[in-house]
């Protein structure tokens, strides 16, 4: 019985441990994340960014985007480019604008692996504006495709599950 004792202290100790080293590390990540200057040029649309936030090395940016305009609008992008602190382009991510109707908001979101960022400019484009494809760095940031990528990774775990080694 005391071997049990003994077995059940250690195993409540390194769950006590997994916790804290777990909780002390998101807070240490998420206190890592900078808000950084934004600015928002030439667009028909009101833009309100919620969140720029940025690491040394990567960094998200979310908001709002509502039609103030009595027409539709479609086919619309938004154009997000990254600065450096000398004003050198680091890279440019585009997210696809829903079709709104008059007063209509919808959410964007968008994420970078970009180093060193200081500021972020956010413009509205249409989409004969992007450049080919071949030409894009870094591709669309889309949240419907992180939805397809999770159920992607999920469908191919319960494929292989029949052969992990348990």
């Amino acid at each position: 019985m005391s071997r049990m004792k003994t077995f059940f202290k250690y195993f409540l100790a390194i769950v006590i441990v997994y916790i804290i080293s777990d909780i002390a590390s998101i807070y240490l990540l998420k206190s890592t994340y900078i808000t950084k200057e934004y600015s928002v040029e030439n667009s028909i649309l009101d833009v309100q960014v919620e969140e720029a936030k940025a690491t040394f090395v990567n960094g998200n940016i979310k908001g709002k985007v509502k039609n103030n305009t009595d027409v539709n609008v479609s086919n619309k992008y938004l154009k997000i480019d990254s600065y450096s602190e000398r004003g050198v382009l680091l890279g440019t991510k585009y997210v696809k604008i829903k079709d709104l109707s008059p007063k209509e908001e919808t959410e964007f979101a968008s994420s970078f692996n970009y180093e060193q960022i200081d500021n972020m400019k956010i413009s509205l484009i249409d989409a004969e504006e992007l450049p080919p494809e071949g030409e894009l760095d870094f591709g669309f940031d889309n949240p419907e495709d992180a939805k397809m990528t999770f159920a992607v990774i999920l469908g191919a775990v319960i494929v292989m599950f029949p052969w992990f080694p348990f």
